[in-house]
C-alpha cells in the first residue's frame, strides 16, 4: 500500500499568509476560508493520481485546554465522540470517508488509546479510567503534562475506549466508517491484553478489512503486538538507520557517516551489529531477514518522514531520502508511508504544539573533520523546495515510485531473497543492498547504493532496466536505485 499521512494543521486554516493579505482582512475583505477536512476531500482526485492507496488523518477531534502546550496538541483529546472547530466537523469528516471510499482508497484514523487530554470527560466521570499518582492527581508518561494516562484494569474503561473505536469505525452509514486506525503509542498502555479482547470486537463489526497500524518502537515490541491481532506497525529501526546513518555535507548533499548515537539505542543494537560487520548493506539486510523470518505475514510503515521526526529531507538531505524510499518501496512487507507534503520536497515539521518553534529533529552537519547539530524546525505552514521545476521533478518521483509498486505485483507480493554482487569495498564499510523479488512468472533484481560514493561491482546483474540508473561498466552511481526485470 501506498500510504498517505496528512497533518490537518499543514492543509488550511483562516488566518493571512502574506501581509498584503492581513491588509486586504482589515480592510474588511472577505476571502475563502475552507476547513482542512474539506480541503482534502476537495484534494482526493489529485492523491489519487499521485499514487495513493491508504490515507491517514492525523487525530481530528477536540483538543483538551487544561495544561494546554502552545496551541493545543491533537493526541491531547478532549473528546473522542466529536471533531475539532479548528479542522472541521462531524459531517466534513464523515463526507471525506464517503469520498475515500468513493475512489477506492481506505482511510485510517489516529487515535491515542495511551491518554486522553487532562480535561477529558473521562477524568471526571469515573476515578478509575485514569491511572493516579501519589496525590490522587491522574498520570501522565514522561513529560506530556497536558495528558492523562488511562487505566486498562478497569472494565467500564476498556468497554469505553472500545465503543468509541466502533463509533468511527461504523460511522453513520455504510459508507462512512473508517477502515482502521493508526494507534498511537499502542505498545504504552498498562494493560496490553486490552487488544486481544478488543481487536477481535473490532474485526467483526468492521464493514471491510480492519487495519490497524501500531506506532510502535522495537521490533520485539511490535511482534508482541503483532501476536495481539495488529496487522501493522513502525519500522522504526528502517528509520533509525536513515537517522543514525546520514548526515549532511556544507552544500546540504547527503553524506553516509554513522552517528556515534547509535550505540545508546539499545533496541538498535541488532542492526548496529550487523553494521559494524558488514557495513549499512548488512543493517538493511539484517533488518528484512528478521521480519521475514520472525513475522512475515505482517506490515512495516516504512518511511523517512513522519509527524513526529520532522522532514527527511531536511534530516538526511535530498539524495539519501530519494534512495531510501526506493528502497522501502522494493522490501518485502512494507506500507510506504509518506506525510503530506513530503512529495514536494517540504523542510519543515508541521506543528504539533506550536505555531513555530525549534525542535530537536535537526541535522548533523558535517565540515571537514568536525560534525555539529543543526537544530530542526516546527512551524505552521509550508516550505517546500525553492523553485517549481524542483517540486514537479520530486511529486514525479513519488508518482513513479507509487506506479511501480502497483504494476509489479512482485514487490508487494513476491517472495525476497538476498544477492551478494560483489561489491568492492571493507566489509564495514558495504553500501550496496541487493536482492530478488519473485511473483509468479515475474522477477526483480533491486539494487541499491546508500553511500555518497561510487561503488564497483564484481558480479552485477543483468536484464531489462525498468527503474532508476544504469549500471556503467559495473558501478553503481552515489545513492543511486536501479532495478532490473530478469531475462
Amino acid at each position: 500500500m501506498n500510504h498517505y499521512q496528512i497533518n490537518l494543521r499543514s492543509i488550511a486554516h483562516s488566518a493571512p499568509r502574506t501581509p498584503l493579505e492581513a491588509l486586504e482582512e482589515a480592510a474588511g475583505a472577505e476571502r475563502p476560508s475552507r476547513s482542512p477536512l474539506a480541503t482534502v476531500s476537495e484534494g482526493l482526485d489529485l492523491m489519487k493520481e499521485l499514487g495513493v492507496d491508504l490515507l491517514h488523518i492525523m487525530p481530528p477531534f477536540c483538543m483538551g485546554r487544561e495544561a494546554r502546550k502552545g496551541i493545543g496538541s491533537p493526541y491531547a483529546v478532549a473528546d473522542y465522540q466529536n471533531i475539532d472547530p479548528e479542522f472541521g466537523t462531524k459531517e466534513e469528516w464523515f463526507e471525506l470517508v464517503r469520498q475515500t471510499h468513493k475512489r477506492n482508497m481506505r482511510i485510517i484514523l489516529g487515535f491515542m488509546p495511551n491518554h486522553t487530554a487532562r480535561d477529558h470527560v473521562w477524568v471526571s466521570e469515573d476515578p478509575e479510567h485514569h491511572v493516579r499518582d501519589a496525590t490522587g492527581e491522574p498520570a501522565f508518561d514522561f513529560d506530556w503534562s497536558d495528558t492523562a494516562k488511562l487505566n486498562y484494569t478497569s472494565p467500564t474503561l476498556c468497554q469505553t475506549v472500545t465503543d468509541t473505536l466502533m463509533y468511527w469505525l461504523q460511522g453513520v452509514d455504510e459508507d462512512s466508517g473508517v477502515d482502521g486506525y493508526r494507534m498511537d503509542m499502542a505498545h504504552m498502555i498498562n494493560d496490553l491484553g486490552f487488544w486481544d479482547r478488543c481487536i477481535p470486537a473490532l474485526e467483526s463489526a468492521s464493514h471491510r478489512p480492519l487495519l490497524l497500524m501500531a506506532e510502535c518502537y522495537g521490533l520485539e515490541r511490535n511482534l508482541d503486538l503483532f501476536h495481539r491481532g495488529f496487522q501493522s506497525a513502525y519500522d522504526d529501526d528502517f528509520y533509525k538507520i536513515a537517522q543514525y546513518g546520514f548526515a549532511r555535507d556544507a552544500e546540504g548533499k547527503s553524506v553516509l557517516l554513522l552517528d556515534p548515537e547509535s550505540e545508546h539505542n539499545q533496541d538498535f543494537a541488532p542492526r548496529l551489529n550487523d553494521w559494524k560487520k558488514g557495513g549499512i548493506a548488512a543493517a538493511v539486510t539484517g533488518l528484512i531477514q528478521e521480519y521475514q523470518t520472525r513475522s512475515p505475514n505482517h506490515l512495516l510503515a516504512r518511511y523517512v518522514d513522519n509527524h513526529d521526526e520532522g522532514r527527511g529531507v531536511y534530516r538526511f538531505g535530498k539524495e539519501a531520502c530519494r534512495v531510501m524510499m526506493d528502497l522501502a518501496a522494493c522490501m518485502p512487507q512494507t506500507i510506504l508511508f509518506t506525510l503530506s507534503g513530503q512529495e514536494a520536497g517540504a523542510m519543515n515539521r508541521p506543528p504539533i504544539h506550536e505555531y513555530f518553534s525549534i525542535c530537536d529533529k535537526g541535522f548533523r552537519k558535517v565540515e571537514g573533520e568536525t560534525v555539529r547539530v543543526v537544530e530542526g524546525i516546527e512551524f505552521e505552514g509550508n516550505q517546500f523546495f525553492r523553485n517549481p521545476e524542483e517540486r514537479a521533478e520530486s511529486i514525479s518521483d513519488y508518482r513513479k515510485r507509487f506506479q511501480l509498486r502497483h504494476e509489479h505485483p512482485a514487490l508487494l507480493h513476491g517472495t525476497w531473497e538476498p544477492l551478494d554482487v560483489g561489491e568492492q569495498t571493507e566489509d564495514q564499510e558495504k553500501s550496496v543492498v541487493a536482492f530478488l523479488r519473485k511473483h509468479q512468472n515475474e522477477a526483480l533484481v533491486c539494487m541499491f547504493n546508500l553511500s555518497h560514493e561510487p561503488r564497483q561491482l564484481q558480479e552485477p546483474p543483468s536484464g531489462k532496466r525498468i527503474y532508476g540508473n544504469d549500471l556503467r561498466e559495473g558501478v553503481i552511481e552515489p545513492l543511486s536505485s536501479v532495478i532490473y526485470r530478469c531475462a
